[in-house]
């Protein structure tokens, strides 16, 4: 008896993983990880909510401070996937890109995401991995700026950066300027 009831609990957790994995699979239907905003970045999963917690009349102002070294020069840095996904977060509440204000600092070791690819060709041996997502993101109108402290510091110049980065006195004064103009900060 037992044995037939492990088996027939075995039985139906088999089944309905099997079920719920055909689901998720199944054509027309809305897949469990999706980019809606930006295409292959910043994977969001898509929740049932009661109501929308993000307004879509209400302007949005976010600051993202990134630092972090890129750890691994051949693929985009993670923190820029991290801003792709507040886009998707946003365009899945339906929320227009008109309403979005998001700008990007990069300081210290990030500044290499920012680099053209002639420039991060030239010091790291390949074109950089940060071109098609930084694209992406200027398509849904972040704007990006680079510590003119820390790209002085890794011997750039402002020729050497991708087009439509500016570069700023400092990554800290940038955030200053941007919190006192009522952005939120958003460090990672």
């Amino acid at each position: 008896m037992k044995r037939f009831a492990l088996a027939t609990v075995a039985g139906f957790i088999l089944a309905t993983s099997v079920a719920s994995a055909g689901a998720l699979k199944t054509p027309g239907r809305t897949p469990f990880w999706t980019t809606p905003a930006i295409p292959g970045y910043g994977a969001i999963h898509l929740w049932p909510h009661e109501s929308a917690l993000l307004p879509r009349t209400r302007q949005y102002h976010a600051i993202f401070y990134i630092p972090q070294a890129i750890v691994n020069k051949t693929q985009a840095d993670p923190e820029l996937g991290r801003v792709a996904r507040m886009l998707n977060i946003f365009k899945a509440e339906r929320v227009p890109f008109r309403n979005l204000h998001f700008v990007v600092v990069f300081d210290g070791g990030a500044i290499p995401a920012a680099l053209s690819n002639a420039a991060y060709e030239k010091r790291f041996g390949r074109p950089n991995p940060n071109g098609p997502l930084v694209s992406a993101l200027l398509r849904g109108g972040v704007h990006f700026y680079v510590c003119g402290v820390a790209l002085a510091g890794w011997k750039f110049t402002p020729a050497s950066l991708w087009p439509h980065i500016g570069v700023a006195p400092s990554g800290p004064s940038t955030l200053i300027l941007y919190e006192n103009q009522g952005y939120a900060l958003i460090p990672f």
